[in-house]
């Protein structure tokens, strides 16, 4: 049998982190096994491209829910990645951290050294921002942060219609005012995305001490006495198994990091012996807590007779990708996205709990032509997002076939605040649209429609149509109590040897796109695992004010 210091399973946003910075230390050997391809695909360098790997089956693992309860028992699609890099290789690329308070929430849960001042020197690590270093942002980390200021975002009309409709704009969304209307932010590096694959990984893939295998599907987690010993997986047909000195490191995100638990046998013991899995630690909380942002679009009609999906059109996009190529400029360097806006839907909220991700098109744009596809509408949209649902779910095993997709039951407006707050959201992005000098600017709404006003009618609109934000968090939580899976550490309560580090530990869903704090959590997670002193705690001052 291979040994290895540590297995790191799943080479995505939290594993790439982890197998660049353990490898740092030339003593140490890593294994990066990854189910899914290199990050080759053609399109995943191009910011605008995201939408098109969403529903690329190459690069996704095509998961779905189970018939949603609250969403008329619809099965939402829940596009994750599966390639090098993870879902930082296929995702929207916005660059947010999510609000101060959180952070401050996991520490009041019981969860020591992970409040906002504690987190805050890993947000840093992890950036260069074009901000450059300072009290709130990194100047030289592994992460490129890219400002998108292209006049054909629109963004100065939409500021200026969000302050005079009552939202405050704030010159950095992540420093002194997290809340309010800010200039989109990407993870890109000369236009091109910045995944942790190419940030991260493509740096350390020439170290001795690093091996990476991809189309290594994992099938579980080998126990010996007590602790874990290795990994057993699947590679070309073949299974094989691989020894851990140190520790066995699941990175998997969260469906498949609880998946390998359970197909190991850790796990709610009576659900394992349902499916026929001897128990082998009885661990309830693995698979349960499972938190999502829910997601509706808005549209507009726009009145302009150009717009960013002109950009789309055959001929164009053909020069358009010419310049993106050449200079990492022009449309097909941005997502699309003018600006983010974070707003509370009730005063007596102490953060926000709605954000509008503000776009120039609609998510479903295509490539067009006249005279050979129909010419599509130029159109603003808003995704409002649920920040702090209340709703929770679970996932649990189909089968134990270890390449079956897991059952999830995301229990979607299931709470009735939740509904309550989407329903202020819309109302709230209507007013936004429909005020100077963005009411210049468009026309009559797309979707949902005019005919869409009451709050009963806005509900049953939500429940046919809600979708999610691609933001799973909570399956393998850390805390103390019974239904935690891992301590404060990322160590498995009660079985040595094995931490999870990625999205599924954290408790509850951070209020922004996860991506950032999923780096920040493996950069953490390293200096946890290599037995280093975490960085030195911060608070600026405004911040502390």
């Amino acid at each position: 049998m291979r040994s290895f210091d540590y297995v790191v399973v799943g080479g995505g946003s939290a594993g790439c982190v982890l197998a660049s910075r353990l490898t740092e230390d030339a003593d140490v050997t890593v294994l990066l096994l990854e189910a899914g391809k290199p990050d080759r695909h053609p399109l995943i360098p191009i910011p605008i491209a995201f939408g098109v790997l969403a529903r690329t089956a190459s690069v996704n693992w095509g998961y779905e829910t189970e018939p949603e309860p609250g969403c008329n028992d619809r099965r939402i699609p829940l596009p994750r990645g599966k390639t090098l890099g993870g879902s930082s290789s296929i995702n929207g690329l916005l660059c947010l951290r999510g609000h101060p308070r959180d952070y401050d929430q996991w520490r009041q849960m019981g969860l020591a050294g992970w409040g906002y001042a504690d987190v805050l020197p890993y947000f840093r690590k992890l950036e260069s921002s074009w901000r450059g270093d300072g009290p709130y942002h990194g100047g030289d980390g592994p992460i490129t942060v890219t400002e998108l200021n292209q006049p054909i975002l629109t963004y100065d009309a939409l500021a200026a219609a969000a302050r005079n409709a009552g939202v405050p704009v704030t010159d950095d969304i992540h420093g002194s005012l997290p809340e309010g209307v800010a200039r989109a932010e990407v993870s890109t590096r000369n236009g091109v995305r910045a995944s942790t694959a190419r940030s991260y990984l493509a740096k350390a893939l020439g170290r001795p001490n690093l091996t990476v295998e991809t189309g290594a599907l994992t099938s579980r987690v080998l126990v010996e006495n007590g602790r874990a010993a290795g990994v057993e997986y699947v590679r070309d047909g073949q299974r094989q198994t691989v020894h851990a000195e140190r520790e066995v490191i699941l990175s998997g995100g969260s469906y498949n990091s609880p998946q390998i638990l359970l197909l190991s046998g850790i796990g709610p013991a009576d659900e394992l012996k349902a499916l026929g899995i001897a128990p082998i630690h009885d661990l309830p909380g693995v698979g349960k807590n499972l938190s999502e942002h829910p997601l509706t679009p808005v549209s507009r009609r726009a009145n302009a007779d150009k717009g960013f999906v002109d950009h789309l059109r055959l001929d164009r996009a053909t020069l358009s990708v010419l310049q993106w190529k050449l200079f990492g400029s022009g449309p097909f360097a941005t997502n699309s996205c003018a600006a983010n806006i974070f707003l509370r839907t009730r005063p007596e909220l102490e953060r926000p709990d709605i954000q509008l991700i503000c776009t120039v098109i609609g998510a479903d744009a295509k490539l067009w032509f006249p005279g050979v596809t129909p010419t599509p509408p130029r159109r603003f949209g808003a995704a409002v997002c649920l920040l702090h649902p209340d709703s929770r779910g679970h996932m649990t095993l189909r089968s134990t076939d270890p390449a079956a997709a897991p059952r999830i039951f995301l229990n979607m407006l299931t709470e009735r605040r939740d509904v309550e707050s989407l329903v202020a959201g819309i109302r709230k992005t209507r007013e936004i649209y429909t005020t100077s000098p963005m009411k210049e600017l468009v026309a009559e709404e797309l979707f949902p429609g005019e005919h869409v006003r009451t709050d009963a009618e806005i509900e049953a609109h939500l429940r046919r149509v809600i979708m999610v934000t691609h933001h799973p968090v909570g399956t393998c939580s850390m805390g103390t109590g019974p239904m935690a899976v891992v301590d404060p550490e990322l160590r498995l309560h009660g079985l040595d040897g094995l931490r999870v580090v990625d999205a599924s530990v954290m408790p509850t869903v951070p209020g922004g796109n996860t991506n950032l704090p999923t780096i920040m959590l493996a950069e953490k997670a390293a200096d946890l695992i290599r037995g280093r002193a975490p960085l030195p705690a911060e608070m600026p001052e405004r911040a502390a004010a």
